[in-house]
């Protein structure tokens, strides 16, 4: 089944931070084959990649809506810290596409035979594991101190399926794409009648990430939990953040 999703009717949102990145070594320096899922996230020195940014942030109930690209293009491989390879991406952004690039942050990438580990705001992320398979979870967040070590809080929801993006009025289609998402118990955890928090990436094969939406929502102001007025709805957003990247394009500098 082909999953779609519409730019135009998604929630945007989620202002960017941008931050300067110190640089944090991988365990392995291995680079996994291709068998193992690695090359959703390509890899390669002058690659690059375009998103369409919608952003939306809430703030006592006021939405604020705005709009911007982003470009990721990895520079270079390097070493990091304790001498473990990787490649820098940065990431540049402009509000339309007539602007100049703009520098915004740093981040540093890196394959092991288990992972594919991101660094970005001074923080480590598993952002992937191999071998692909569908339903596998992981610890997102095993390398920072969000959470305890032995949690569980991402998984591969959809693996080998097709996936449809549109923004201003052209289709970008995937024929293997895979989608990673809080785990259900996190999302239980964490989304309640005050509040809701969501996170999915989509990568396509061959491509790398393709799609990401991250939404942190408040439902309500704390002298208002348990009152009428405080209750799940997206018309009514006391605090919250939303952010929803599309890839528009693609190549090598």
């Amino acid at each position: 089944m082909i999953r779609r999703y519409s730019f135009a009717k998604l929630l945007p949102g989620l202002l960017p931070v941008a931050g300067t990145l110190i640089l944090a070594g991988c365990q392995n320096d291995s680079v996994p084959g291709l068998q193992s899922g690695a090359d959703y996230f390509p890899l390669e020195v002058g690659r690059y990649r375009i998103y369409a940014v919608a952003d939306t942030l809430w703030a006592n109930y006021q939405r604020t809506p705005s709009s911007y690209q982003f470009r990721e293009t990895i520079t270079d491989q390097i070493n990091d810290a304790t001498g473990q390879p990787g490649y820098r991406i940065v990431r540049a952004r402009r509000v339309l596409p007539t602007d100049a690039w703009r520098d915004d942050s740093v981040m540093f990438v890196a394959a092991t035979d288990h992972a594919l580990l991101l660094t970005r705001n001074n923080r480590r992320t598993v952002e992937l594991v191999f071998p692909v398979r569908k339903d596998r979870v992981w610890n997102m967040n095993a390398f920072n101190s969000l959470d305890t070590v032995a949690a569980e809080n991402r998984y591969y929801q959809n693996v080998g399926e097709t996936f449809q993006s549109q923004f201003g009025g052209k289709t970008y289609s995937y024929n293997q794409t895979l989608t990673t998402a809080l785990t259900e118990d996190n999302r239980n955890g964490q989304n309640n009648a005050v509040y809701r928090s969501t996170y999915d990436q989509v990568y396509a094969q061959g491509v790398g990430p393709v799609y990401r939406a991250r939404r942190r929502y408040i439902y309500c102001a704390d002298q208002d939990v348990g009152t009428s007025i405080c209750g799940r709805s997206n018309t009514r957003i006391y605090r919250g953040q939303a952010r929803v990247e599309v890839l528009i394009e693609q190549g090598k500098l």
